[in-house]
């Protein structure tokens, strides 16, 4: 092997150090991007694929209760490729030996073998229920503990109860898809039913898959619109219309920008960690000048010396993808796995993504050689006399510039330490020394704090949206305040509700609300979008609308509807004042909008109309199904032990109570859909913050060993060892503040753009952003710790030189 090629492999082994050190600033970045690109092509094909493999319904219409002859009617429609019919009910459901009920909706099927819309997939167990026999979805299994052979208890209606045995768990990511707030499920035959005191022949769901233009919305909303008006021509009422693609999940925008954002982050960090490799390559030529030129002065080429740094790099790379490739592709299938998992989609499998492959081989080649071209490109021009002398690489025709700005800062820095020991205020000499050597090199310093600022402001702005999504989910809350919900199977009187309700001395207000599905109608007449109306009092204070444009209701109000903003996909131009077409009750209406709101853009249009006008729609003034209690305490523990006290005063009582639920536990439900989003967020902040570290740790290094002559001086005029370490850790607290100040600065932007781009994809809607603490105090104490942990391992090497070593340090 010729002399150059074993000085590259010494250069490799005899600084194991700096090796690593190069080699995982590589790996880091190919890392990232390996996982964020692999999980996005993963996700983005089994989430299309998984969703359409188990023929989810491109129609759902929840209906009154219709027979066979009523599936045979929508079979025979235009468009129609095949309909199917289920009953669902909800019952209350625990454990035989547990006294803490859950709400379960149960959904009976015809025959689990001719089931061909909406597949159910077996987990373990049984894939069919017979009678008196039940299918658990496995999400159920998060809310209640239990297994495969138990049998799980039902509360019937009349208060009684009956146990259904478990023979399987199956996945259904069909009827819940993109759903966070959607009830567990169970299935049964709907041969059980008679034993739950219910009818075998009659149903309340239909699931219509259509012939063609299965991904074309317009289209699926059209046939719905025929299929819903001739079954209300032939008496069955429609309740809610629910459309959605084949091929598409219904949470795909929301998964794609996330997916989006991550990629921008996995770029950002290639970014940084091209900075890191670029800092301690030049560093690393700056080490090497005198090597350089001994090399030149035995007659080595200029095209030697490039190619051998060039070779070094390329090994730094290979050694970087050895690591990268693997672990990345690892990461990007769990990272897929976990969003799956949290989202309710399927996997097809573990594989090599070729274009992620692709992508990490050409970053971990591309990068280093890009960052690393011009320190060698300078490193192989400099003159043996430049290189012999030790002289920085680059700086040959501007030595004299660079003399006066270092001395410009030396005597700024002599004055203003003047002027405050004038006044009193005294600095020990070694943090006078940490300062001034922090400027030193000023390239070395700008990367690194670029690096750590870039680190800190994602870091922060993380937070801050976190805040800002949890904020504006506790607003959209207010819609909502009541303590608990209470739902009946069958009309009340709301005053005798109120009655009943108030003799429990915690229990301090109750309203009576009511609920109606009214369609929105295109100028042509045609079905545009169904408009899911809540009907408080007028007065009620259980309601903090976010206004965006108009008033709130009145108890007067007649025709007049206040809508959410996601009517405006449909009607851009609507403002408080206009009229729109609505089909209530089956009759075509003109209604005026009276104002405008912000709500959850994915949950489709709602709307507020007063209780006292939706009365005489309803035909049911001074009754309701369901009611918004206010008791004494508002935290969550005590809302749901009320809610179970509730429901077993009201069933004692003789009321036919549907569900009694936390006024908290969709809230809740939605901040933990929400929690997953933010936690893809800070894993990508958090690998920021470990390319941050590790090129502060790269610079604290190379400082100490071009300072190492300095250091033997420093001992010799009788420096200890902790005054050497303090010297050197006070320098990595200069780096660490400053970084910290300028993230401040960054994180403002930075939040802003994030909160924008998030909460367009989950509320789609800008909402206004909240700046927490939290984000500030983290990043700063993890930035104190990371500039210890980085300029102590230094420090403490710095401090076992002797002074001899130190200087005869070459």
């Amino acid at each position: 092997m010729r002399p150059r090629w074993r000085k590259v492999l010494h250069d490799l082994w005899d600084n194991k150090g700096r090796t690593l050190l190069v080699v995982f600033s590589i790996a880091v970045g190919v890392f990232s991007i390996g996982v964020i690109s692999g999980a996005y092509q993963i996700i983005g094909n089994d989430m299309g694929v998984s969703y359409a493999a188990n023929n989810p319904s491109n129609i759902e219409l929840r209906t009154a209760n219709f027979d066979q002859d009523v599936l045979d009617t929508i079979r025979n429609m235009r468009g129609v490729e095949n309909a199917e019919a289920r009953r669902v009910i909800n019952f209350r459901a625990r454990t035989t030996d547990s006294d803490t009920w859950i709400s379960l909706d149960v959904i009976a099927f015809k025959s689990f073998k001719e089931n061909k819309v909406n597949l159910l997939r077996p987990i373990s167990g049984a894939s069919e229920a017979n009678k008196n026999e039940i299918l658990l979805d496995k999400r159920t299994l998060e809310k209640i503990d239990i297994n495969i052979g138990d049998y799980i208890v039902l509360e019937l209606p009349d208060g009684t109860t009956k146990q259904l045995l478990i023979v399987g768990i199956v996945q259904d990511s069909s009827s819940s898809a993109g759903d966070f707030l959607a009830p567990s499920l169970g299935f049964i035959s709907m041969k059980t039913m008679p034993t739950l005191g219910q009818s075998d022949a009659l149903f309340n769901r239909a699931y219509v898959t259509l012939s063609e233009g299965v991904d074309d919305l317009d289209y699926i909303h059209e046939v719905g619109a025929d299929i819903k008006d001739k079954l209300e021509r032939n008496g069955t009422d429609v309740i809610r219309t629910r459309f959605s693609e084949k091929n598409k999940y219904p949470l795909a925008d929301i998964i794609n920008a996330v997916l989006g954002i991550l990629m921008a982050l996995g770029i950002l960090i290639v970014f940084l960690s091209s900075s890191l490799i670029a800092n301690t390559l030049d560093a690393l030529l700056s080490q090497h000048l005198r090597h350089i030129g001994v090399i030149k002065l035995v007659g080595g080429s200029r095209n030697q010396v490039f190619a051998m740094y060039l070779t070094l790099i390329m090994a730094f790379s290979a050694l970087a993808l050895l690591i990268a490739v693997p672990s990345g592709g690892w990461g990007a299938y769990r990272l897929a796995e976990f969003m799956a998992d949290k989202l309710r989609f399927n996997l097809l499998g573990y594989r090599i993504v070729p274009m992620a492959l692709f992508i990490q081989v050409a970053i971990g080649v591309l990068v280093p050689l890009i960052a690393g071209i011009t320190p060698v490109v300078n490193g192989s021009r400099i003159t043996v006399l430049r290189a012999l002398s030790g002289d920085v690489a680059g700086d040959e025709n501007k030595p004299q510039k660079q003399e006066n700005r270092v001395n410009w800062f030396d005597w700024m820095l002599v004055r203003v330490t003047n002027i405050l020991a004038r006044r009193g205020i005294h600095f020990p000499r070694p943090f006078i020394i940490s300062i001034r050597n922090t400027f030193r090199r000023r390239g070395r310093l700008i990367l690194t704090l670029f690096t750590l600022t870039m680190g800190g402001a994602i870091f922060i702005a993380v937070f801050n949206v976190r805040v800002t999504l949890h904020d504006y989910m506790n607003d959209i809350g207010k819609y909502f305040r009541a303590d608990i919900t209470l739902d009946f199977d069958e009309p009340y009187r709301i005053r005798e509700v109120e009655q009943f309700a108030l003799q429990n001395p915690e229990v301090l207000s109750v309203e009576g609300w009511q609920f109606l599905s009214i369609e929105l109608l295109y100028p042509n007449g045609t079905v545009a979008e169904n408009i899911n109306v809540f009907a408080p009092p007028a007065n009620s204070t259980l309601i903090e609308p976010i206004l965006v444009a108009g008033r709130w209701m009145e108890p007067t109000d007649v025709r007049k509807i206040l809508l959410s903003e996601k009517v405006l996909d449909t009607y851009p131009d609507l403002k408080p004042g206009d009229f729109l077409s609505l089909k209530v009750n089956g009759r075509e209406e003109s209604w005026e909008v009276i104002g405008l709101f912000k709500f959850v853009g994915q949950e489709g249009v709602f709307g507020y109309i007063p209780l006292e006008y939706a009365a005489q729609i309803t035909n049911l003034p001074n009754r309701s199904y369901s009611f918004r209690v206010v008791t004494a305490r508002h935290d969550r523990v005590s809302q749901d032990l009320m809610a179970e006290e509730m429901d077993r005063f009201f069933r004692d009582a003789g009321f036919k109570v549907r569900k009694a639920e936390s006024g908290l536990a969709s809230l809740d439900s939605a901040l933990e859909s929400l929690d997953i989003l933010v936690t893809f967020l800070l894993i990508m902040a958090v690998l920021t913050a470990v390319v941050g570290a590790m090129g502060l740790t790269g610079t604290m290094g190379m400082n100490v060993l071009e300072r190492t002559r300095e250091i033997g001086i420093m001992r010799a005029i009788g420096a200890d060892d902790r005054a050497v370490m303090r010297t050197i850790i006070a320098e990595g607290f200069v780096i660490g503040t400053l970084s910290f100040i300028l993230a401040i600065a960054v994180s403002i932007p930075f939040t802003y753009g994030l909160s924008y781009i998030v909460s367009l994809a989950v509320f789609e809607t800008p909402i206004q952003v909240v700046f927490t603490y939290l984000g500030y105090a983290i990043w700063f104490g993890l930035v104190l710790v990371l500039s210890v942990i980085a300029s102590i391992v230094p420090a403490r090497n710095a401090a076992r030189l002797t002074i001899r070593e130190v200087l005869a340090y070459e």
